[in-house]
């Protein structure tokens, strides 16, 4: 029941944002810290997974993959990894919105489950944080080109 009150949650969420942003037709204003808009149109990114940012951010893993900007979002693909498992992920990003799935194998059976969370960039970096129905919330944080 919890799980299915937090997918509900976060897919509502998800909705409110979209609807809103396909009713909003005004051009971006000034654009502030870590707008997703400031970056190419395509390129690679690595980074770290952690339970925290900055000077006590404890690591638990690695991603790397690439991303394609259209209009004023994106999509990314790529690999995560940590001591135990590793997997794939994908999904999308529209402003400061992130919506995905991660994949893994667990006893050998695919495991996917989605991810929703915030992004941001500038300046060659980016950051955020993402969590599933299953797990702690995740901060993330790297470059990309």
């Amino acid at each position: 029941m919890k799980k299915i009150a937090i997918v509900t949650l976060c897919m509502l969420f998800v909705g409110v944002f979209t609807i809103s942003s396909v009713l909003s037709r005004e051009p971006l204003q000034t654009p502030t810290p870590y707008m997703i808009t400031t970056i190419g149109t395509t390129g690679n990114f690595t980074g770290d997974i952690g339970f925290q940012h900055g000077g006590n951010a404890t690591v638990v893993g690695t991603l790397s993959g690439t991303y394609t900007i259209v209009r004023r979002g994106g999509r990314f693909t790529g690999e995560w990894a940590t001591e135990n498992y590793t997997g794939t992920m994908r999904g999308g990003f529209a402003r400061h919105i992130l919506v995905g799935k991660i994949s893994t194998m667990i006893n050998g059976t695919q495991r996917t489950l989605p991810i929703v969370g915030f992004i941001g960039a500038k300046d060659g970096q980016f950051r955020g944080r993402f969590m599933a129905p299953v797990g702690p919330a995740l901060y993330f944080w790297g470059t990309y080109t």
